[in-house]
């Protein structure tokens, strides 16, 4: 069978990367070593950016129907102190963390990946289970793959392109021999699906520093609770027993583990590869990077890896396919760094790390979490919607700018008339022009379309438009105006399909030009 492109590996990213493919015009298969579904999973963050992908696939209202939204992350200390950060706040006047989804959901991994698997599903596309790489070889202008199934028969598969998404031990890293270089951490970690008896509300991501690690993040359901902590090495499952002398322990609060859904005791390993591309295969999630769950950060980045890289295999050119390396890989390496120094001073046995822990975070962190300044920098950080490509080859800009999204960021959402938003107009596999000023006219939009067809399609933004049905996006407030720096001045915003600004411009030659090299006439 040859298909465009093999993703191997069915968890969030490969089952995000098949479905974004498919949605770009791509044939894909998709294949698993596991026979099954998993039921048990570690992620459970589904952070805003990420929400912002599961709308364009058209899934996150099913996501949060089974979710938790968190209403706030809370740390506890000895002597019932407490430093309280709301998830909940009102951002809109920032408008770089503008969102229709400003906090995180809790749903656990298998739920994300079971939404996914409809949603590819209804693309028509069916993961392929108990079917695992061997190895593969580029033959001229694809690959050929050595698929095995779980009875041992082997059976060949080609593809113009094969992309990893198959974990930390990653079949396709190793036949591209690309390194996947790191530590091991000494200390376990480890974690439950659990229903505690306490007085503390639902809805909150509690941690709680102390001489060592524990933390219980809210789930779906009335008490329960992800429950981990960091361990020293050894065998076997914990028990209820171990997450209750855990707690007995670390919380400073009278609490009780009244039973556990399922518990895991897992190695943490910090290790990442310096290179996302080797010819005709791509890494993206697990298979490119592996760090401490501080932070929430994995899942969610493996999925923007998928939705990076998959509209870029649609539109194909070398140029435009290494972009994802010089894209992603900052970003992974970024976070790398501060996962690891934030677990380092978590974990760290030292006296200067336990200091820190019991002594400078309960007195510090209160006074810093009321700072707005401090929440706006977190929830920046955390919610991933700060990611931005500014040296990317594929960012460029004309003209004098005094605000408005820069190159590279992603673009900022509004609220639009008839409480639509923009990112409903951005929704779909399509490069996105918005055109502010005099040369916002339909007829200037419709020739823009006509030119470049259904990759593209493009909107006259104007304060006194008429309803949808053409080619005018109403801004009667000016809130697109303003934020884009277009109140007094014209000016051409073209959108990629991830979400992200690639071009800006004052001058109409200069969106031409860009078009013409960004989407060359099919």
């Amino acid at each position: 069978m040859t298909t465009d492109v093999l993703v191997v590996g069915a968890g969030p990213t490969g089952l995000t990367m098949a479905g974004e493919l498919r949605r770009h015009g791509l044939d894909v298969r998709i294949v698993d070593r596991a026979p099954e579904p998993a039921r048990t999973s570690r992620a459970l963050v589904v952070q805003s950016r990420t929400l912002e992908i599961l709308d364009d696939l058209g899934v996150a209202d099913a996501a949060i129907a089974e979710g938790r939204l968190v209403d706030g992350f809370t740390g506890v200390f000895s002597g019932g102190r407490s430093a309280h950060m709301n998830l909940g706040a009102d951002l809109s006047a920032l408008p770089e963390l503008d969102t229709r989804y400003p906090r995180p959901l809790m749903l656990s991994q298998d739920r994300t990946e079971a939404l996914l698997a409809a949603n590819l599903e209804g693309l028509g596309v069916r993961v392929e289970r108990g079917l695992g790489l061997e190895s593969y070889r580029e033959t001229g202008e694809g690959v050929t793959a050595t698929l095995r199934r779980a009875d041992g028969r082997e059976e060949p598969a080609e593809a113009r392109w094969i992309v990893g998404c198959d974990g930390a031990h990653s079949a396709v890293r190793r036949s591209a021999g690309i390194p996947f270089d790191g530590v091991t951490y000494e200390r376990e970690f480890i974690m439950a699906d659990a229903r505690l008896d306490w007085d503390l509300p639902d809805g909150e991501l509690y941690v709680f520093p102390g001489e060592g690690l524990f933390a219980a993040w809210s789930m779906p359901g009335k008490r329960r609770f992800r429950v981990f902590g960091d361990v020293p090495a050894g065998e076997g499952d914990p028990t209820m027993a171990d997450f209750q002398r855990m707690l007995d322990e670390r919380v400073p609060v009278p609490a009780k583990v009244i039973d556990t859904a399922w518990v895991s005791r897992y190695r943490l390993h910090r290790r990442g590869v310096p290179r996302y591309r080797a010819g005709r295969a791509f890494l993206a999630g697990d298979a490119a990077h592996i760090h401490s769950p501080v932070g929430g950060q994995g899942m969610n980045t493996g999925i923007q890896d998928a939705y990076n890289l998959a509209w870029k295999l649609a539109l194909g050119g070398e140029e435009l396919l290494d972009t994802y390396h010089a894209e992603r890989r900052p970003v992974g390496e970024a976070l790398l760094r501060t996962t690891d120094r934030a677990f380092g001073v978590v974990i760290a046995d030292s006296w200067t790390a336990r200091q820190v822990r019991t002594r400078f975070v309960p007195n510090v962190l209160p006074k810093l979490l009321d700072r707005p300044a401090v929440q706006r920098l977190a929830v920046g950080l955390i919610s991933q919607l700060k990611i931005k490509y500014p040296g990317s080859p594929l960012s460029g800009q004309s003209g004098r700018w005094s605000g408005g999204p820069e190159p590279g960021s992603r673009a900022w959402d509004a609220p639009l008339p008839g409480d639509r938003r923009l990112y409903d107009v951005l929704r779909g596999p399509h490069h996105t022009v918005l055109l502010f000023g005099a040369a916002a006219t339909p007829s200037r939009a419709r020739r823009l379309e006509e030119r470049h067809g259904p990759r593209l399609i493009a909107r006259a933004v104007t304060t006194d438009g008429p309803a949808d049905g053409t080619p005018v996006l109403p801004d009667p407030g000016g809130v697109l105006h303003r934020r884009y720096d277009a109140s007094r001045r014209p000016a051409a915003y073209v959108i990629r399909p991830d979400g992200h600004i690639a071009f800006r411009t004052r001058d109409p030659a200069a969106l031409e030009s860009d078009l013409t090299h960004r989407l060359p006439t099919p």
